[in-house]
């Protein structure tokens, strides 16, 4: 077997290299010279394409290392649509940096967060400390508390929410893979002026969870604080289906045509923004 057929790509996120450089000592660690015969790094600074890969060439044991990546860091994947020659052959044309690396003390060195003669731009989160981030925020005017069976609906008034400036929390766009459910829900809340309670059908399905726990939460607030801090909006139910204490407050149906409208119109007027 040649070492053409024991060369594994590896893409690593080059605005994440704080992280990156923990896997590339642990495959340095853990495969010494007499395996392990090359190991470099292609960095591309190309702002539109910024990329980093890792190249590592093995003499022996390729199925070992495939077994060990797998099991070890299933989210890392072997680029099988490029071959080590399309990428040494793109060096020129890509202007490609190229660094070899012997073994896990260069990597402090070789990917550091900050920019170097190799990398021209930090990490994300050197940025982040400098710059900040352009579309964080601490405060939302409004939270918007749904069942996600109504979402179609949610997103049309999240909408048009948006188009007239009003800050909405909307778990599609404030919860992302890997965040803690709660931890988000609980800033959410915390840092929300107003509710805007979808109730129906499946709001109130004990399977739904989440939105009567955050509708608890509003009501709990306003008795404790007597300010009105939520909206009610119908979506499909009648007085009669809505809980004792919900019957006496005043909704918007959305099944009126201009519902949507007069939502936005409604959140505009209170001095909230």
């Amino acid at each position: 077997m040649t070492i053409a057929e024991q060369t594994f790509i590896i893409h690593l996120d080059y605005g994440n290299r704080a992280e990156e450089r923990k896997f590339v000592a642990d495959v340095l660690d853990n495969f010494d010279k007499d395996t392990l015969c090359g190991a470099n790094l292609f960095i591309n600074n190309d702002p539109y394409g910024l990329e980093l890969l890792l190249s590592l060439n093995f003499e022996k044991d390729g199925d070992k290392f495939e077994a060990w990546l797998r099991n070890k860091y299933p989210a890392k994947k072997r680029e099988y649509r490029l071959l080590f020659e399309d990428v040494t052959g793109a060096i020129s044309r890509k202007g490609y940096n190229v660094c070899g690396l012997v073994d896990s003390d260069m990597i402090t060195f070789s990917m550091p967060s900050v920019a170097n003669g190799l990398f021209l731009f930090p990490d994300r989160k050197v940025i982040h400390s400098v710059w900040g981030r352009p579309t964080a925020t601490s405060s939302f005017s409004v939270f918007l508390s749904h069942s996600s069976l109504d979402k179609p609906l949610v997103d049309a008034v999240f909408n048009e929410l948006h188009k007239r400036d009003v800050r909405a929390w909307y778990d599609r766009y404030e919860i992302e893979p890997g965040d803690s459910i709660t931890d988000k829900i609980n800033d959410g809340l915390a840092n929300s002026k107003l509710g805007l309670l979808f109730f129906s059908k499946n709001f109130f399905d004990a399977r739904s969870g989440w939105p009567t726990k955050e509708a608890n939460y509003f009501f709990q607030k306003q008795m404790r604080d007597g300010k009105k801090n939520f909206i009610a909006l119908n979506i499909d139910l009648s007085v009669d289906d809505l809980p004792p204490l919900l019957q006496d407050f005043q909704f918007i149906d959305m099944r009126s045509p201009s519902a949507i409208a007069e939502v936005v119109e409604f959140v505009k007027k209170q001095s909230i923004l």
